[in-house]
């Protein structure tokens, strides 16, 4: 048997420093703050038995425990959403779907069969608070309590998930295989990542167009973990098209930010070394070298692409690079927008700290950055970068 503590601690160490924004998903009434992050199965193969602590403390009403649907779906491999036009609440998994209303004390399942839930669906304080009926009649998953915010079921998670709208997504963590499929509905298999050493793991979605997802993969490894996988995966038409990746780590501090999404129509495919340009379908329209703007062993994260400019930042000093599309002539900038005792303890630290540099956008030839200066603990400035 083994106790878990909230998902809260866990989520944001499984996420690390390597954040990407979500989609927005429409607000449902009694599930505020919905977490971005969950999984999606509905197997409840042999597992061993959890207790697990929850945020948010369950209750019985007239003989019936009551859970937080939004802090107990996500544990059992469940995806939770809500359609605003019907005002039903959707359950999504592997291989069962689950619709019902608040107020109602019946579900309707994939087949469209309706169960009694024996009570109705309460919404207390903002809380959606479901009966554990719904667990163990439409998915198969028994819950108990066992004493205060503790509950108990024997199930294994085996999916990370992740949204774009009411586009969700499942990644086998031990297989690698990617699903998908629209809210209410089951998915099918998109494809198979490549990746190796899955350890601390984080994934999210953005939509480009109706037809076309980007998948942001992050994984931490190795004993501490100070290694990590970027691998991004572009789906169309629902498979999966197009795979990029790189590596790195080590005893540094640096922190590559992510990697621009795209430019002009075209998504960005980071190898660390090379970065392709690909159309929605996954033809690659363009390949930029990194190498021949720095070093050929380093690895490169590219933050900003533009019609006459890109920026990229090498891992080992952490330091950007403003790269001239028409001249090929790359400038770091840190030696503009630094003081000269910060330059020197940029170029000087053993671990590496980065320059503190963020794109924020330009007007005409002035480009804007945010700037921290390193080893402070004030506000970052903004400072200004005029083209040549």
């Amino acid at each position: 048997m083994r106790k878990i503590p909230s998902t809260t601690a866990r989520v944001a160490a499984a996420a690390l420093a390597l954040t990407v924004a979500a989609t927005a998903v429409p607000a449902m009434p009694g599930l505020s703050g919905l977490p971005g992050l969950s999984a999606l199965t509905t197997q409840a193969a042999a597992a061993e038995k959890t207790i697990y602590t929850l945020n948010t403390k369950p209750f019985k009403q007239s003989g019936q425990l009551y859970l937080p649907l939004r802090e107990v779906a996500p544990l059992l491999d469940l995806q939770l959403t809500y359609n605003s036009s019907a005002k039903t609440y959707q359950l999504t998994g592997i291989t069962q779907t689950a619709q019902f209303k608040a107020g109602s004390a019946k579900a309707t399942s994939k087949s469209g069969a309706v169960l009694s839930l024996g009570a109705p669906v309460l919404v207390k304080n903002g809380v959606t608070y479901v009966p554990a009926s719904l667990f163990s009649k439409l998915f198969s998953i028994p819950i108990t309590s066992s004493g205060g915010q503790d509950i108990s079921y024997s199930f294994t998670s085996r999916y990370l998930l992740s949204s774009a709208g009411d586009m969700l997504f499942w990644l086998n963590r031990t297989q690698n295989a990617l699903y998908g499929g629209r809210a209410g509905t089951l998915p099918s298999r998109m494809g198979s990542i490549n990746l190796s050493s899955p350890d601390w793991l984080y994934m999210d979605a953005k939509s480009v167009d109706k037809d076309t997802y980007v998948l942001e993969i992050n994984n931490a490894y190795g004993e501490p973990h100070i290694f990590n996988n970027r691998i991004r995966v572009l789906v169309h038409g629902g498979k999966q098209v197009y795979q990029s990746g790189y590596s790195y780590g080590g005893p540094s501090t640096v922190n590559l930010l992510p990697d621009a999404l795209s430019h002009k129509g075209q998504i960005i495919m980071n190898y660390g070394h090379y970065a392709d340009l690909v159309s929605p379908d996954g033809t690659a329209q363009e390949t930029i070298r990194f190498e021949n703007y720095g070093a050929a062993d380093e690895v490169y994260s590219l933050e900003a692409i533009e019609d006459d400019f890109f920026l990229i930042r090498e891992y080992t000093l952490g330091t950007l690079l403003l790269v001239d599309r028409s001249s090929g002539v790359s400038i770091p900038l840190y030696l503009s927008l630094h003081s000269e005792e910060s330059i020197e303890m940029i170029e000087q630290s053993e671990w590496g700290i980065g320059d503190g540099l963020v794109y924020m956008g330009r007007t005409g030839n002035q480009l804007k950055f945010s700037v921290r200066t390193p080893y402070s603990s004030e506000d970052p400035t903004v400072k200004f970068y005029t083209l040549p």
